[in-house]
């Protein structure tokens, strides 16, 4: 009996992981969707390009706190996961607000549509990124149905804020970032009420120093991997145009509900694995076994936009579609093969064992950026997208090789 109910509320966590990671990964695709309706190929370029640098602050974000949380205060009491929580947050809101600055400080030498968007984004960007945080927070502390209750606040106030341009027939995309941050600057107050306590700032010296083990190889696989992505997408702009970039982003938000799957399947078994010590075969059972999974629901879901009429892509995407339906097949390949490696990661993290995953980010960023820009030169963003599905590809035996060695050794004792 004992035995069921442990049982069911794992279930029950995963349930609740599984919803939040769609609610929120839902509401970024829908929002994109709009975006790509109501602006033009150009203006939504200029979107692609802000949102794949937010996505690129949220990765860091999470490197440096929500990792903590995740690896070492599963198992924490409720007065430790506090503490921990606030100083994440604290560490959320100041690496956005120096991010925001830098951000604020590189448009002076931008102009055109990205110049005003890259602005609100970096005036909203503290309120993004403590609200992701928030999320952390919760699952890590076994009750991601409080997550899901914050990403329920984000969705409503976004389709409210959102309907204001709609109504007003604005065709900038810096109207939606703004209805956008807002919405999340007020969910992350939401998390604050949930939470019981507030971000403590003051702490952000002190948890880098502590928890370096965990930040240092998580944030520069995070910055390995995703910021040779971000110099890769400005590249694409440069080499080709900002549609080009516009067609790539495009692809992402078709394929995100399957990147769904994955980010909620590391966000749930990372910590889960953590407090429990699995053993090495239970830790390579679940990290082929995700890893597999993961792959066919991505090929699956994939195909179904292969064989989608032009007519129903038009409806999705608008005048998008026709560029970003050429760049699919490549960044399909892209995601499974990413789907492929996650499951070794993401355990490797488990146990504590970040600084071997930190090589297959630093394998695999050099390739995507040296490869897509390559690719975008000889062939505009199909090639781009050949370069990201090559560099991807390349990346998995040694993610497997790592991972051998990780399930060989053991994991730290601390996570364990």
């Amino acid at each position: 009996m004992a035995l069921s109910h442990r049982s069911g509320r794992l279930a029950g966590r995963a349930v609740w992981v599984i919803a939040d990671q769609a609610l929120s990964s839902l509401s970024n695709a829908a929002l994109a969707l709009v975006i790509a309706t109501q602006v033009t190929t150009t203006e939504y370029g200029a979107f692609a390009l802000a949102f794949s640098l937010y996505g690129f602050a949220v990765a860091s974000t999470q490197s440096v706190a929500g990792q903590v949380l995740s690896v070492k205060f599963a198992r924490a009491d409720g007065p430790a996961h506090a503490a921990a929580g606030s100083s994440a947050t604290g560490v959320a809101l100041g690496v956005a607000v120096l991010g925001g600055l830098v951000l604020a400080l590189t448009t002076a030498f931008l102009g055109g549509p990205i110049q005003t968007v890259l602005v609100v984004l970096a005036v909203l960007l503290p309120g993004l990124l403590v609200q992701d945080t928030w999320r952390s927070v919760f699952i890590s502390r076994g009750t991601p149905a409080a997550a899901f209750a914050n990403d329920a606040v984000w969705l409503v106030l976004q389709a409210a804020f959102i309907a204001v341009p709609i109504v007003l027939h604005r065709d900038s995309a810096s109207w939606y970032v703004l209805a956008w941050g807002a919405a999340a600057t007020l969910a992350a107050l939401y998390g604050r009420h949930q939470a019981g306590y507030w971000p403590h700032v003051a702490a952000l010296r002190s948890w880098f120093t502590t928890h370096r083990e965990v930040v240092v190889p998580s944030f520069a696989g995070s910055f390995a991997v995703l910021g040779a992505a971000q110099v890769a997408y400005i590249a694409i702009a440069a080499i080709g145009t900002l549609a080009d970039v516009g067609a790539l982003r495009a692809t992402q938000t078709l394929l995100g509900p399957v990147n769904i799957l994955s980010f909620a399947a590391s966000a749930f078994l990372i910590p889960e694995v953590a407090r429990r010590g699995v053993s090495a075969r239970v830790l390579t059972q679940v990290a082929v076994g995700s890893s597999v999974v993961l792959a066919g629901v991505t090929a699956a879901w994939g195909a179904v936009f292969l064989l989608l009429p032009a007519s129903a892509g038009r409806f999705l995407l608008g005048d998008t579609w026709a560029s970003a339906r050429e760049v699919l097949p490549w960044m399909l390949v892209f995601s499974c093969c990413i789907a492929l490696t996650s499951g070794a990661t993401s355990m490797m993290r488990a146990w504590n064992r970040g600084s071997h995953a930190f090589w297959v980010s630093a394998a695999l960023g050099p390739m995507v950026l040296a490869l897509s820009a390559f690719g975008a030169h000889a062939d505009g963003a199909v090639g781009a997208a050949v370069g990201f599905a090559v560099a991807a590809g390349s990346s998995i035996p040694l993610a497997w090789f790592l991972f051998a060695r990780v399930a060989a050794r053991g994991p730290v004792a601390e996570a364990a």
